[in-house]
């Protein structure tokens, strides 16, 4: 009941609003019933077009945006590719013979005595005793 209550408000409300509209409608209606079947049937081609329209817009809109979601995927798919070869620790590259391999230690040996790079005869030797003043 509170259903039918609240159309017929609106509908009134309606009325309140747009007296002329109503009234032309209302004229119509008694003198010319053919026009206003048209009328109605123009409006509802008009309602029934916008809402093709709008439906059509969101599949394109979502179609887009699947799209785009795909081309950043791929993109993120292959930076990660080109990244994961240079930076990741546990894949295998092809090192040269010559170079060891990352966390291998190799011990050079050298001489027991450094090589002298100053002869000896070069300088004088000065002893020297620290005093307190």
């Amino acid at each position: 009941m509170n259903y039918l209550n609240a159309l017929l408000d609106a509908l009134l409300g309606f009325v309140r609003r747009n007296p002329v509209f109503v009234a032309v409608v209302v004229i119509l209606a008694i003198a010319a019933p053919a026009v206003l079947r048209g009328l109605a049937t123009l409006i509802l081609y008009i309602m029934l077009g916008f809402a093709i329209a709008i439906i059509v817009l969101l599949i394109a809109l979502r179609w887009r945006i699947y799209k785009v979601q795909q081309q950043v995927r791929d993109q993120f798919g292959q930076q990660q590719q080109h990244h994961s070869q240079g930076f990741n620790p546990f894949a295998r590259q092809q090192r040269p013979t010559n170079q060891p391999e990352e966390g291998e230690v190799t011990v050079h040996k050298t001489t027991a005595t450094p090589e002298k790079r100053i002869s000896e005869d070069v300088g004088d030797y000065v002893e020297f005793e620290e005093t307190k003043e």
